[in-house]
C-alpha cells in the first residue's frame, strides 16, 4: 500500500512540474481513469492544452466579430462559433448563411415523415386507380406496398408488374420447396451451433452443396474468415483516419509557413505540403522539386492506367463470343487449353484443387475435353499444365507439361504460336497479359467459361436454362449447370 502511495506521489510531482496550472484533484482523477498510466494522462493534458491555446488564438482573432452574429433558435457553443469563423475566414455573412441553412435542415427533419409517406402513397393510389383494379381482378394483393412501387417503377404497365409478381412468387415457392427439402440438414446445422439469421442464404448454400453439411460448414467458415479480414482492415483504416484528423490541426506558426509556401507558388492540401516541407528540411526549393517529382509520377501512373484500360478493351473485343454451339469458329485445326487457368472456373473443380486433389482435377478437365472433341473432330487439341506427371493421352486430347522445358504454360504457348501458323488456332485462356501477346500473333481467343459453356451446349443441352432479365427487357440470361456437367462427364461429385 505504501509503495503504491509513493508511486502516485512521484507521478503527481512529474505532472505538477509540467502542468502547474492544473489541480492535484484533477491529476488523481486522470490517473485513476487511465490506471496510473502517466503517459496517457500527459497526452490527454497536452491535447487539452493545445485546444485551449488554439481557442485563445481564435478568440483573439474573431472574438469581437461574434457580436455581429444574430442569435439562432438553438444557440451554439462559443468554441463552435469560433471554429466556424475560422472556417469561413472571418466572414460574418457566410457564417450567418451557414447557420440559417443548418437551422432550416433541422426544422425540415422535425416534420412528420410518416405523414409525408402516407400522402405519397395516397397520390400513387389515385394515379394508378385503374391499374390497381386490374391487378386486383388478376388476384394480386394490391395492399402490398411493393405493388405501388412496381407500378411507379414500370410507369403503370400492368403486364410488367404481373411478370414481376410472377417471378417473385416463383422464387418464393422455390424457396419454400427447398426449405422443406433441406429441413433435416437445417435442423442438424442448428444443433451443431451454426446460427444464421438469413435462412434464404443457408438454403442457397445447401442447394449449392447438394445438401452436404460438411461442405456448407466449410463455405461458412470461408465467409466468416473473409468478414474478419474486412473488419480488421476497416478498423485499421478508421485508426489511420482518426490519426490524420488529429494531425490536421494547425497552429499559428504552421499557418504562416503555409502562407510562405503559397507565395512561392506551391498549391495543394495544406497538411500535405506542410509535411513535405518539414521532410525537406524546411527548404522551399527542395519542397518545390519534391512536389514536382510526385506530380510527374502521378501523371505517368495515370497515363499507364489509361493505356491498360485501352489494352483491356482490345482484349475484350479479341475474345470470341459464344452464345450457341454454332458460334464456334469454322476450320479450326489447333486448340490449346490453358489447364491451370481452367481449374477454378467450375465450383466442383475449384473445391478439388483446394482439397489438394490436383491430379483428379487435371483428369476431369481432360475427360471433358475428350468428350467435347468427339463431337467437334478438331485434329489437334493440347491441354497444357504448368507442371503435371499425367502425360497420357486422353481420347484425342494430348496432355502436356510446360516444365521442365518452360517455366510456365504462358511461356510454352508463346513459343508455340511464334513458330506456327495461327490463322486456324484457338487458345482457351483468361490470362490478360498472355492474351495481349497471343492477339498480336493472330490467334483467336476463347475464355475458359465460354469453352465450358460450349461443352454444355454440345454434351448436355438439358443443363442450359434461359431466364428473362430483371428489367423485363427482351434480352434473356443463360445459365449453365457446369457442376452437373463435370459430374456427368468426369464422374466427380464434390
Amino acid at each position: 500500500m505504501a509503495s503504491n502511495q509513493q508511486q502516485y506521489n512521484e507521478q503527481l510531482q512529474l505532472l505538477q512540474q509540467r502542468f502547474p496550472q492544473e489541480s492535484n484533484h484533477k491529476f488523481l482523477r486522470l490517473l485513476h481513469k487511465y490506471d496510473g498510466d502517466v503517459d496517457q494522462v500527459r497526452g490527454y493534458l497536452f491535447q487539452q492544452e493545445f485546444r485551449k491555446k488554439k481557442l485563445d488564438s481564435l478568440e483573439t482573432r474573431f472574438g469581437s466579430a461574434l457580436a455581429a452574429l444574430q442569435p439562432t433558435t438553438e444557440p451554439l457553443k462559443r468554441a463552435c462559433l469560433l471554429k466556424l469563423m475560422e472556417r469561413f475566414g472571418g466572414d460574418v455573412n457566410y457564417v450567418q448563411k451557414y447557420l440559417a441553412a443548418c437551422e432550416q435542415k433541422r426544422s425540415d427533419k422535425t416534420n412528420d415523415s410518416n405523414q409525408s409517406e402516407d400522402t405519397y402513397r395516397k397520390g400513387l393510389k389515385l394515379k394508378y386507380a385503374t391499374q390497381l383494379a386490374e391487378l386486383s381482378t388478376a388476384g394480386i394483393n394490391t395492399h402490398c406496398p411493393s405493388v405501388l412501387k412496381n407500378l411507379e417503377k414500370c410507369q403503370g404497365d400492368v403486364n410488367k408488374v404481373l411478370k414481376i409478381m410472377e417471378v417473385h412468387n416463383e422464387k418464393k415457392d422455390k424457396l419454400s420447396e427447398l426449405a422443406t427439402k433441406y429441413e433435416n440438414q437445417i435442423a442438424q446445422l442448428e444443433a451443431d451451433g451454426i446460427k444464421i439469421k438469413n435462412k434464404r442464404y443457408l438454403i442457397q448454400l445447401l442447394e449449392k452443396a447438394n445438401g452436404q453439411i460438411d461442405i456448407v460448414k466449410q463455405l461458412l467458415a470461408e465467409r466468416n474468415e473473409q468478414k474478419n479480414q474486412v473488419n480488421s482492415s476497416t478498423e485499421e483504416n478508421k485508426d489511420n483516419i482518426s490519426f490524420s484528423k488529429n494531425r490536421q490541426e494547425l497552429n499559428i506558426d504552421d499557418i504562416d509557413t503555409i502562407k510562405q509556401l503559397r507565395s512561392a507558388g506551391i498549391q495543394g492540401n495544406p497538411v500535405k505540403i506542410l509535411s513535405v516541407f518539414h521532410e525537406c528540411n524546411d527548404s522551399i526549393d527542395m519542397t518545390i522539386a519534391r512536389l514536382e517529382k510526385e506530380r510527374e509520377q502521378r501523371k505517368q501512373q495515370s497515363e499507364k492506367r489509361v493505356q491498360e484500360r485501352v489494352v483491356l478493351a482490345e482484349i475484350h473485343d479479341a475474345y470470341v463470343t459464344i452464345n450457341n454451339q454454332h458460334d464456334w469458329p469454322k476450320n479450326i485445326e489447333q486448340v490449346y487449353l490453358d489447364g491451370n487457368n481452367m481449374m477454378f472456373v467450375i465450383d466442383s473443380l475449384r473445391r478439388l484443387c483446394l482439397n489438394r486433389a490436383g491430379k483428379k482435377t487435371e483428369r476431369a478437365i481432360a475427360d471433358i475435353a475428350a468428350a467435347w472433341n468427339e463431337h467437334m473432330h478438331i485434329p489437334n487439341v493440347d491441354l497444357i499444365f504448368d507442371s503435371t506427371r499425367q502425360l497420357d493421352q486422353v481420347g484425342s486430347i494430348k496432355v502436356s507439361s510446360a516444365q521442365p522445358a518452360y517455366k510456365t504454360t504462358d511461356d510454352m504457348l508463346i513459343e508455340i504460336v511464334q513458330r506456327t501458323n495461327n490463322q486456324h488456332t484457338i487458345i482457351v485462356t483468361s490470362d490478360r497479359a498472355l492474351a495481349i501477346q497471343l492477339k498480336h500473333e493472330g490467334c483467336l481467343l476463347v475464355k475458359p467459361y465460354a469453352w465450358f459453356a460450349h461443352c454444355a451446349m454440345i454434351l448436355t443441352p438439358d443443363l442450359i436454362k434461359h431466364e428473362e432479365s430483371k428489367d423485363m427487357s427482351t434480352t434473356k440470361k443463360t445459365y449453365y449447370d457446369l457442376d452437373e456437367l463435370a459430374r456427368r462427364i468426369a464422374k466427380i461429385d464434390v
